[in-house]
């Protein structure tokens, strides 16, 4: 009779274990399709900042969380630091593009959270500031992407960019301009990543 019991017991288990280790596989699946991952094209970044020759003059940077659920990738981080001493810089926001994955653009804006509309004036920066901006298409409360084609590029680790026109004014060298090309890569969450999400509490 114990016998039976313990096995009846140690069947009980493996079988809640299985159930635990298929939702958990489950969820994990889940994750991989719902989320995806954004970085910055770091090679791409510093081929173009070596070849409008910025380095000297400004620092420029994305932000991106961990991951994104398909549907709330809706915008970008942008930070611009002047790093000259005397030169200012202007971000022309009229003439900026993002570009699909199909390299389809649209225009880009800079967007303030709860505000509809935010002035697409030039931005100034002084030398030795720093400007943030949240960057996104004319549909800021849209996702940026169609969500199908979003997978679809994740799962290719294909790449979307931008484009922006800053205007240099430097008294020791003059005026320039250069419109500045950025890309993105869009991946698939990674096993180990969905997984740890799938173990995360709601």
């Amino acid at each position: 009779m114990e016998i039976a019991q313990e096995l009846a017991y140690n069947i009980l288990i493996l079988t809640v274990y299985t159930i635990v280790v298929t939702l958990v596989f489950n969820k994990a699946v889940q994750a991989l399709d719902a989320r995806v991952i954004v970085q910055t094209d770091s090679d791409y970044l510093n081929q173009q900042m070596e070849e409008s020759n910025l380095n000297d003059l400004v620092n420029i940077k994305f932000s991106f969380p961990d991951t994104y659920k398909v549907e709330e990738f809706k915008n970008l981080a942008l930070e611009i630091k002047n790093k000259s001493p005397d030169a200012v810089i202007e971000v022309d926001w009229k003439d900026s593009l993002i570009s699909d994955f199909e390299n389809n653009g649209r225009r880009l804006i800079r967007v303030i959270p709860g505000k509809d509309e935010v002035s697409q004036a030039p931005s100034t920066i002084l030398p030795g500031q720093t400007l943030k901006e949240q960057l996104s298409d004319e549909k800021p409360t849209a996702p940026l992407f169609d969500i199908g084609k979003l997978k679809k590029a994740a799962a290719k680790n294909d790449r979307f960019s931008i484009r922006f026109l800053l205007k240099i004014a430097d008294p020791s060298k003059g005026g320039r301009s250069c419109h500045f090309r950025c890309q993105f890569i869009v991946k698939k969450l990674l096993w180990q990543k969905a997984l740890s999400l799938s173990l995360q509490p709601k």
